[in-house]
């Protein structure tokens, strides 16, 4: 008994001689490699209201009630929430009631006797967290759960970037069908013109058909127009929870951009980006279950308690009374094999693929800012460049026509002009739609505060649902 007392004594107060020290995350870089201009604009916290669209708005909050993506990923972490509950009540105390009672019949030289026996007892357990095993574990079920919130923060910013992103393709098909069918109808008129002017002897027949080719060639693009529609308005519904079919975006101007997104340093993704913190976190959770796995390689100490009390009713008499014990419980693995230290090698190597993971999520983060900063000032460029194009060949379709009705050359230039210039109000369009796409884009590399606000707002919405529905 005493030896026992000593060599506890002797283990409670060591050091853990397989602990590991704590891996460090990769820093960021000091700045972006680009160079921003000094007229900066803060986006809003709910970044797409910058674009003051009351319709976006709108479908921004039905898909964050409606969204079943979103709605797994909120019950992944009520999972992740009892798994750490469930660990962390290892750091207790154990105390169950047990309870027994039987009767027997025996015969002997005496003749027949029966007994009753019965006694009930509480039994306490607990593990003395020598190591600090226990609370590594439950530590690390914390991280794993602050992990999962982040997460969903980034399901949250990627949804909300997708519906964006549907919902200006979308405006942007309409706006082309629009064109095209304001085009069409011009084409019509010019067909009729054309076609008095050959009955009259004015036109030939080369000019007649150059006009119908132009209006079939617009006629023919409509269709696959309104296929991308129906494509983008389907998705809005499946990211909102509803049927095909159920969601009709009926805008056709694109808005207009005129800023540019203030990006920060570097170092603020790592507080802004939930994927950062979510690989963070989850680096941070492998550290200590590699300390939990090396824990569970060194011995490992149980107290457990006994008290109860006992009934024996017998034919000589009865006897009942107290009993209680107490014990001590010492466990050093031997020999198994080399299974302990396998596990502790793999959590090893799990940790430096984490950290592998953490790096690579940085650096992907980086890379989509000034990526996206990019792109987005070449289709400001670009737009420019488009705008001057326009001029210049509405120049031109105002002069071959005048000087198509003066007689003075053929439609030939006139007619190729007008379906230049259509050519190049459509790539306005794109371009205007991609120049969003890119500031979407950008948005979502910057993250923000307002993810945390609305898990909240999403978790009390789903913990008010009827139990039938949760």
């Amino acid at each position: 008994m005493k030896f026992l007392l000593f060599a506890s004594l002797i283990l409670v107060t060591a050091c853990n001689p397989l602990t590991t020290s704590r891996i460090a995350p990769p820093p960021p870089p000091a700045t972006y490699t680009l160079e921003q201009s000094q007229q900066l604009t803060q986006p809003a916290d709910r970044w797409w209201r910058d674009f003051n669209d009351p319709r976006l708005n709108q479908l921004q909050e039905q898909m964050f009630a409606g969204n079943l993506d979103l709605q797994q990923a909120l019950y992944r972490l009520e999972q992740l929430e009892a798994l750490q509950r469930a660990k962390g009540a290892s750091l207790w105390p154990s105390l169950n009631l047990n309870g027994a009672a039987n009767r027997s019949g025996s015969v002997s030289a005496g003749g027949e006797a029966t007994a009753t026996n019965s006694s009930i007892s509480l039994a306490a357990g607990y593990e003395v967290d020598l190591w600090n095993k226990l609370k590594d574990q439950t530590t690390a079920a914390e991280f794993r759960k602050r992990a999962g919130k982040s997460e969903i923060g980034t399901l949250l910013l990627s949804l909300s970037a997708q519906l964006t992103e549907q919902y200006f393709l979308a405006v942007e098909q309409r706006a082309q069908i629009d064109l095209l069918e304001r085009q069409v109808s011009h084409t019509q008129n010019l067909l009729e013109m054309m076609t008095e002017r050959y009955r009259g002897g004015l036109a030939n027949a080369s000019e007649l058909y150059q006009a119908q080719r132009n209006l079939a060639t617009l006629e023919v693009q409509v269709p696959g127009y309104q296929t991308q529609l129906t494509q983008a308005e389907n998705t809005i519904a499946l990211l909102l929870g509803k049927t095909p079919g159920a969601i009709a975006i009926k805008q056709q101007q694109l808005p207009e951009l005129n800023n540019v997104i203030d990006i920060g340093l570097p170092a603020d993704l790592l507080t802004r980006r939930p994927d950062v913190a979510a690989s963070l976190l989850q680096l941070r959770t492998a550290d200590l279950e590699l300390a939990a796995a090396l824990a569970d390689r060194l011995p490992s100490l149980n107290l457990s308690a006994t008290l109860g009390r006992s009934a024996n009713q017998l034919a000589s008499g009865n006897i009942d009374g107290t009993f209680w014990s107490l014990a001590l419980g010492l466990f050093q693995p031997l020999f198994d094999g080399g299974r302990l230290k396998a596990v502790s090698e793999q959590q090893e190597a799990v940790r430096a693929e984490q950290l592998a993971a953490t790096q690579l999520s940085l650096l992907t983060a980086i890379k989509e800012v000034e990526t996206s900063l990019v792109s987005e000032l070449n289709s400001a460029e670009k737009a420019v460049r488009l705008e001057r194009q326009r001029i210049i060949n509405q120049n031109f379709l105002r002069v071959t026509r005048e000087n198509y009705l003066a007689g003075l050359t053929s439609s030939s230039d006139w007619l190729n002009s007008e379906i230049a210039q259509l050519v190049i109000l459509s790539q306005q369009i794109s371009n205007q739609r991609q120049w969003l796409s890119h500031r979407i884009t950008l948005a979502r590399a910057l993250g923000g505060s307002w993810i945390t606000e609305e898990l909240e707002n999403q978790r009390q919405t789903l913990n008010t649902q009827p139990t039938e529905l949760k």
